[in-house]
C-alpha cells in the first residue's frame, strides 16, 4: 500500500514538473521577438535627429537650441534636446553633424509637423565682427521644418536629418543689423545619399558643389586633406564642380555622379586642371 502510494505521489510531482516546463517553454516563444505568426505586440518606434548645416560666407553663425517639438497625429510632443545651449551652425558642415535629439521611444503615428525652438542669444560674424542676429515676434512656437508627412510604425527606427540652411537664414537689413529667419528642412537618412571624395592638390580648390535639375547641395574641401562629405543629397545624377581658390587652377567639373537613397557615393580622386 505505502509503495503504490509513494509511486502515485513521484508520478504526480513529474507531471506537475512537466507542466511547469511546458509553460516557460510557451512563456519564451510568447517572448519570441521573431514572432512569426505576428501575434505579439511590436515594440514602440524609435525616432532621432541631427543637425547638418550647408556652408556659407560668414565667420560663424551662433545659434541657442533649447529644444524640438513634434505634431504626431493631433498632438504636440516635446523633445529635449541633448545638450541645449549656443553652438556656431558652420561647425556642422563636411560631415560634421550635431545630435539634437538622441533614440527615444515614442507612441506610433504620423509626424506632420516639427518645429525648432530657439533662444534670443543668437549672433553673426561677419570679417571678425559679430553682430546680433534679431529674431522675429512672435515665434515662441518655434521654426518650422519643412518636411513630407511621416508614418512610424510600431518597431521602426526612424533618424532624421534637419538641415539648417544659413545662407538663405540670415538677412542682413542694413546699417549692421541681421535678421535670423530660419530655413530648416528635414530628411529621413534612409531617404537621402551623400558623395564623398578627395581633391588634389586640397589647397587648390576651397568649395564643391552637386547640381541636377533639381537640387544643389555643397560643401567645404578640407584644405590640408583635400577632402569633402556632401552629407544631403536626393537621390539622382549630378555634375560635380570644384571651385578654384584663385587662377593657378581652374574650375574643376565631373559629369554622371550617381547618388542612391541611404549611400554615400566615393568619387574618385579629383585632381586640378
Amino acid at each position: 500500500m505505502y509503495n503504490s502510494i509513494q509511486y502515485k505521489m513521484k508520478t504526480i510531482g513529474k507531471l506537475i514538473i512537466f507542466a511547469f516546463l511546458v509553460t516557460l517553454i510557451a512563456c519564451d516563444k510568447g517572448n519570441d521577438y521573431n514572432d512569426p505568426e505576428g501575434t505579439k505586440p511590436k515594440s514602440k518606434p524609435v525616432f532621432s535627429v541631427k543637425l547638418v548645416d550647408a556652408p556659407s560666407a560668414y565667420d560663424a553663425v551662433n545659434i541657442e537650441i533649447i529644444s524640438m517639438k513634434a505634431r504626431i497625429d493631433s498632438s504636440w510632443v516635446d523633445f529635449p534636446v541633448e545638450n541645449p545651449g549656443v553652438y556656431n551652425l558652420q561647425a556642422f558642415t563636411n560631415g560634421n553633424s550635431m545630435l539634437l535629439v538622441g533614440d527615444t521611444s515614442i507612441a506610433p503615428g504620423v509626424i506632420t509637423e516639427l518645429r525648432l525652438i530657439l533662444g534670443n542669444n543668437n549672433s553673426v560674424v561677419v570679417d571678425g565682427n559679430a553682430y546680433e542676429l534679431k529674431t522675429p515676434s512672435g515665434q515662441t512656437s518655434g521654426y518650422k521644418i519643412k518636411m513630407d508627412a511621416q508614418p512610424l510604425e510600431p518597431g521602426g527606427l526612424y533618424r532624421l536629418v534637419i538641415d539648417f540652411d544659413v545662407s538663405k537664414s540670415v538677412h542682413q537689413t542694413g546699417n549692421g543689423k541681421y535678421m535670423l529667419k530660419p530655413v530648416v528642412r528635414g530628411y529621413l537618412e534612409t531617404a537621402i545619399g551623400a558623395i564623398a571624395g578627395t581633391v588634389v592638390p586640397p589647397s587648390g580648390a576651397y568649395y564643391v558643389e552637386a547640381v541636377n535639375v533639381t537640387d544643389t547641395a555643397g560643401t567645404l574641401i578640407d584644405q590640408v586633406t583635400g577632402e569633402f562629405l556632401i552629407g544631403t543629397v536626393f537621390p539622382g545624377t549630378y555634375d560635380l564642380t570644384c571651385y578654384a581658390t584663385d587662377t593657378t587652377y581652374s574650375d574643376t567639373t565631373i559629369t554622371g555622379i550617381i547618388v542612391l537613397a541611404g549611400q554615400i557615393t566615393q568619387t574618385d580622386t579629383i585632381f586640378l586642371e
